[in-house]
């Protein structure tokens, strides 16, 4: 009688802990899916902002160099990194300026997927672009 109740203690032990697994890996899915899509969202975002911030001191100083300055000193304070800087004239006769970001984004069990033959993948997810324009 007793080592039937034992049994059935096993059991619920063995399936609480088979449970706590399957949290454990759905919680470290589902934070390294929210760093992904954040960090995807942010650099867009920062891209455009600092094509912003290097317009606004283009406008005030005639300098291009100044602007890429501008731009890649937001997207540092942004945690981000400039990868391409360009300025052109526009339809109307205003500059364009456009500014290329790259983010990076931490994550916990995502970036062992590159040990399964997944490198470029993992890669270009974890380490997005965004491009930025502003006239």
């Amino acid at each position: 009688m007793s080592s039937s109740r034992l049994r059935r203690q096993d059991g619920f032990i063995r399936e609480i802990l088979w449970l706590v697994v399957i949290l454990a890996v759905l919680a470290v899915v589902v934070l390294d899916g929210l760093a992904l899509f954040s960090v995807n969202q942010s650099v867009k975002g920062d891209a455009d902002r600092a094509a912003e911030e290097a317009h606004t001191e283009y406008v005030q100083t005639s300098d291009l160099g100044a602007a890429k300055l501008a731009a890649e000193q937001y997207l540092i304070k942004s945690n981000k990194k400039l990868i391409a800087f360009s300025s052109t004239t526009g339809l109307d006769g205003g500059t364009v300026i456009t500014v290329e970001a790259k983010a990076h984004a931490d994550t916990y069990a995502f970036t062992l997927l590159r040990y399964v033959g997944l490198k470029k993948w993992v890669n270009r997810m974890t380490n997005p672009t965004g491009t930025g324009t502003a006239e």
